[in-house]
């Protein structure tokens, strides 16, 4: 995601989901926090709001449950919005040549079999990681797959039908109570992590879904040896599942909370949310209508002008997002709910 918005067009876009994928590579347009949990981003400053006001890095998310020096902390950093940023690798393989825990061969490298034995090699073993933030994950095409692997262009020499590689960015490890499914292909979810889940009430789906994902991590990113305890497992899905991270400051707009505004991670930690939620389909579980303006975060923005007119600008933009009608056609598959005379 481009941390740079355009605030002509895209400044909403930048206000509500920077925080995702910010980076830390620019200051804070001068503002100076004094903040622990606020870090600068290429747009302003990042926040992360946790229920006791700190973050406790004594727990397993911190503690080494494997065997090649990897913690959660490792690839989930709360200056990097709780994920990996190419700037921020970079500068730890130049403070430590390279051997960071971040860089293994495991999946840190284009190639499983890629040469680590000096310095410059490793840059080139590690080029996607360091320069797009990418870690790979071998799978193999599974017997019901649909196609047929007819040729290979790997120019790291790995790849095959056996074990494809798949280079993904991690996942933030915050705002985990809006996911519906867990991991990029959802491999993780714990069935049936669908509508009505209790209309957000109960939430045993959620916590086995992340739970699962805690436990594969450290036998395959860690390369543990040892499954971590129940215990353990319930702490790193409880530290995940209480932090909540946005863009607080625009370096354009201020702050995101000032004058009335509801931008700031506070906010969106006490935003109700369930699978299904103000769903555009009508089937939301609590059988609540859809809202098509749900979001009023700044509303009260719509006629400054103060700053130059970048927060009538975040304002007309939300205002948009909720009322631009888009028209979906020629989309296959499609399933139509029969009328009452069929």
């Amino acid at each position: 995601m481009k941390s740079d918005c355009d605030h002509k067009v895209g400044a909403l876009a930048c206000a509500l989901l920077i925080g995702l994928f910010g980076t830390a590579s620019a200051s804070a347009g001068g503002y100076d926090h004094g903040d622990p949990l606020t870090t600068a981003d290429s747009s302003g400053s990042l926040r992360t709001f946790t229920a006791i006001g700190s973050v406790d890095t004594t727990g397993p998310f911190f503690q080494n449950l494997g065997t090649n020096g990897r913690t959660c902390n490792t690839c989930h950093r709360m200056e990097d919005a709780w994920s990996i940023n190419p700037p921020d690798l970079q500068s730890r393989f130049s403070k430590t040549n390279g051997t960071d825990p971040v860089f293994r061969t495991v999946d840190g490298s284009n190639s499983p079999l890629a040469d680590v034995s000096t310095t410059q090699a490793k840059k080139k073993a590690y080029s996607m990681l360091l320069n797009k933030g990418l870690i790979r994950i071998g799978k193999g095409i599974p017997a019901t797959a649909e196609f047929t692997l007819v040729s290979v262009d790997d120019p790291y020499n790995y790849a095959s039908a056996t074990e494809l590689s798949l280079f993904r960015r991690p996942l933030p490890s915050t705002n985990l109570r809006f996911i519906t499914a867990a991991m990029w292909d959802g491999r993780e979810t714990h069935a049936p992590f669908l509508p009505p889940m209790d209309a957000g009430v109960n939430q045993d789906d959620l916590v086995a879904s992340l739970s699962s994902q805690a436990v594969d991590a450290v036998a395959t990113h860690a390369q543990g040896s040892v499954v971590p305890t129940p215990a353990q497992v319930q702490q790193i899905v409880d530290f995940e599942m209480g932090l909540t991270t946005a863009q607080i400051v625009d370096i354009r707009a201020g702050y995101l909370n000032d004058d009335d505004a509801l931008g700031g991670p506070r906010v969106l930690s006490n935003q109700q949310f369930y699978v299904g939620f103000n769903d555009v389909l009508g089937a939301d579980p609590a059988g609540n209508p859809f809202v098509p303006a749900a979001m009023q975060i700044y509303a009260a923005w719509e006629n400054d002008n103060d700053d130059g007119g970048s927060r009538a600008s975040i304002a007309r933009g939300e205002t948009l997002f909720g009322s631009k009608a888009i028209s979906i056609t020629g989309v296959g598959n499609r399933v139509v709910a029969p009328t009452s005379s069929e």
